[in-house]
């Protein structure tokens, strides 16, 4: 029998743990078949509760998601860092696909807007996706084993503004909110909301689409709300801060390690 035991200890320690993969994740938006990137840890177990991190991608990459999501939430600069070194993410992730046309989240009318954000619809609400962030979320919740306090979003330009908006509309069920180059828009009114939570907000000092201007300002009012923020600005830089934010020290550890206040 010691054998036998050896052998099925063996067996579980492997399943414990095997390598992280990337999974298709399906759900659906009011009937309509969606489908985004999901990453399981490496040694994803069902019977313990891990925190989830939601990637929003930025503008020029949206699409009609409803087959295969895979190779597409590969090519995204968060399954570069899983790549590089998946240890430092012990953490689920999902990676949702804006629909082409649409934003990732509702601007409010009192909204500051950098002036690239002012010439690419500025005169009118842009549709929205928010709730296709929701049903993303809900399901990976319902299907995986989530630890509902560890719950963070971050994303990239227009996923930046996605994040830090979408964020503050639904700031409860996040422990941590980190927009990287998305302050092409501040809007005052959201400052109380987001200092209830865990804020690292990045931006390049050159940058003229998500401009230093606006995310200082924005920095300024969550901090004036009492809010917990730290504020990246990296100097003589524009828009292209992505890989720099994600490889700033302690970043995706911060990200995953946040609990819900």
């Amino acid at each position: 029998m010691k054998p036998i035991m050896a052998f099925a200890c063996l067996l579980l320690f492997v399943a414990k743990s095997s390598a992280g993969e990337f999974l298709n994740l399906k759900y659906s938006v009011d009937g309509m078949d969606r489908t985004a990137g999901l990453y399981l840890p490496d040694g994803y177990d069902g019977s313990k509760q891990w925190p989830l991190v939601i990637y929003l991608h930025g503008g020029g990459r949206g699409g009609n998601n409803n087959g295969e999501a895979i190779a597409w939430a590969k090519k995204t600069q968060i399954a570069s860092v899983i790549f590089r070194n998946s240890k430092k993410v012990p953490a689920i992730v999902l990676i949702p696909r804006c629909p082409k046309g649409k934003v990732w989240a509702p601007v409010s009318p009192d909204v500051l807007m950098s002036a690239w954000r002012t010439q690419r619809g500025g005169g009118e609400q842009i549709p929205d996706a928010a709730d296709h962030i929701t049903e993303a979320i809900d399901t990976v919740i319902s299907q995986f084993s989530v630890d509902e306090n560890k719950v963070s979003l971050t994303g990239f330009s227009m996923g930046g503004e996605g994040s830090i908006r979408y964020g503050a509309l639904n700031v409860s069920r996040f422990a941590a909110i980190a927009p990287i180059a998305g302050s092409a828009i501040a809007i005052q009114a959201d400052a109380p909301a987001l200092a209830s939570t865990n804020i690292w907000m990045f931006q390049g000092e050159k940058d003229g689409i998500s401009t230093a201007a606006l995310g200082r300002k924005m920095s300024a009012w969550i901090k004036e709300a009492g809010g917990n923020i730290q504020y990246t600005e990296f100097k003589g830089i524009g828009h292209s801060i992505q890989e720099k934010a994600f490889e700033t020290n302690n970043f995706i550890e911060w990200l995953i390690s946040q609990e819900r206040n």
